[in-house]
């Protein structure tokens, strides 16, 4: 989906506010709904880069044995299940889809595979890509005459659990 239907939905729900209506930082308004994801994101996160469909690729590494067993001593079943235990259980999902409820309702399923997971991210050093991404999802101020200039809206930052 293009970044302006992800901004589509939350803002057409109040009739005030309108994609392609917001005023540029030079005075005029900008000339399209395509534009509105970038001055929205460059007034509130200025020299971020936008990376849309980016894949890390595989670090390359020849763990040991020894490396294995390091890990095996800092990464526990229970400390995966702690770690799922501390999330607020329906928190918005981010690039992956995934609700930290989810992930709690099935833990004897899923535990397992996290461990062998956050297990292989530290003997290799590798972290996957999607790990590093954020959504960013803008939402209305409230009690705003109108919703023409950027700072009018709050950037809210979703995080892979």
């Amino acid at each position: 989906m293009p970044r302006s239907g992800r901004l589509h939905r939350p803002l057409s729900r109040d009739p005030k506010i309108r994609l392609g209506s917001l005023v540029a930082p030079s005075g005029g308004r900008i000339k399209s709904e395509a534009e509105t994801p970038d001055l929205l994101l460059g007034s509130h996160f200025p020299n971020s880069v936008v990376l849309e469909g980016e894949a890390l690729s595989a670090a390359v590494c020849h763990a040991k044995s020894l490396d294995w067993l390091v890990a095996a001593r800092i990464v526990t079943y229970r400390k995966v299940g702690w770690a799922t235990d501390f999330f607020a259980a329906y928190k918005s999902p981010s690039m992956d889809g995934i609700f930290s409820a989810l992930l709690q309702e099935g833990w004897e399923v899923l535990i397992p595979y996290l461990d062998r997971i956050f297990r292989a991210c530290l003997v290799t050093g590798y972290v996957p890509a999607i790990w590093h991404q954020f959504k960013v999802v803008f939402i209305p101020k409230p009690i705003r005459n109108s919703y023409c200039g950027p700072r009018d809206f709050r950037p809210i930052s979703l995080k892979s659990f």
